[in-house]
């Protein structure tokens, strides 16, 4: 009976080796970069605050299209709410974004940066931003997704066409 008891133990322990390899697995730590563009604002609305001169409070809900380097990420588009405390067009900026994917699963999360914009005395100006993000989970393949990843972005009065692009590490 003892051996018996022992060989079922033996048994239930390679069991659980084995799930666990394979568990750590599928939740292998993948690098990937990405890409955004097409930026749609979807409603944006501005405070100014009179406490200093340019002072603004920002929010604003944009949706952009986005080209993930890894091919298990077949992102169709990603909302973002952001809010920002801007000077003359600088300052600091956060929110959350969501994805959803061509399958219907969704990943989310949240970011933060600072946004820079500098204006000639021709009147053309350029915003430049970056910052950090992680992600917080995710449905369908992704439910359990986690990483976190920098991103970098520019606009300008003679280049309208916002651009985004990042690194990541993700597990799933």
């Amino acid at each position: 009976m003892r051996k018996t008891f022992i060989a079922y133990l033996s048994g239930v322990f390679l069991a659980m080796v084995c799930t666990t390899a394979l568990i750590a697995d599928a939740a292998e730590r993948r690098d990937q970069t990405f890409v955004k563009s097409n930026f749609k604002t979807v409603y944006r609305t501005v405070q100014v605050v009179d406490d200093v001169p340019g002072h603004e409070v920002v929010q604003e809900m944009t949706i952009a299209d986005i080209r993930i380097s890894n091919p298990d990420f077949k992102t169709k588009e990603e909302w973002a709410y952001i809010h920002s405390d801007l000077v003359n067009g600088s300052g600091p900026h956060s929110g959350y974004f969501f994805d959803t994917q061509e399958d219907g699963s969704i990943t989310y999360g949240t970011f933060k940066g600072m946004v820079k914009t500098t204006s000639k005395a021709d009147g053309s100006w350029e915003s430049t931003w970056e910052g950090t993000y992680q992600y917080l989970g995710g449905s369908g393949k992704f439910k359990n997704l986690k990483g976190n990843g920098t991103y970098k972005g520019r606009v300008s009065s003679q280049n309208p066409a916002t651009h985004e692009e990042g690194r990541e590490s993700v597990q799933y």
